[in-house]
């Protein structure tokens, strides 16, 4: 059995999944109904992306900037809307 993967794989992972979260709220935001309508954003998406970013702080690595893309993009958010299922 191999040890742990490397740092940079790692950090290329990290990476990876914070474009797919920033990719997917994005999407998210964007998304309107057949009448053109904004579709409100999934709350369980508002969580893995508020959960990403809790968990990496300030400790994100270099090599991952889009983690800063994704937290400018959850700061457009209204989280008031959200919760009250209104359009954003």
């Amino acid at each position: 059995m191999t040890g742990r993967a490397s740092e940079s794989l790692l950090d290329a992972l990290h990476g990876m999944l914070a474009g797919a979260l920033t990719d997917e709220l994005k999407r998210a935001m964007e998304a309107v109904d057949s009448d053109g309508v904004p579709v409100p954003i999934n709350p369980q998406l508002l969580d893995k992306v508020m959960k990403f970013l809790a968990q990496n702080g300030v400790d994100a690595p270099k090599s991952a900037p889009r983690v800063d893309t994704l937290a400018a993009q959850l700061a457009e958010v209204n989280l008031d809307d959200v919760a009250l299922g209104r359009p954003n």
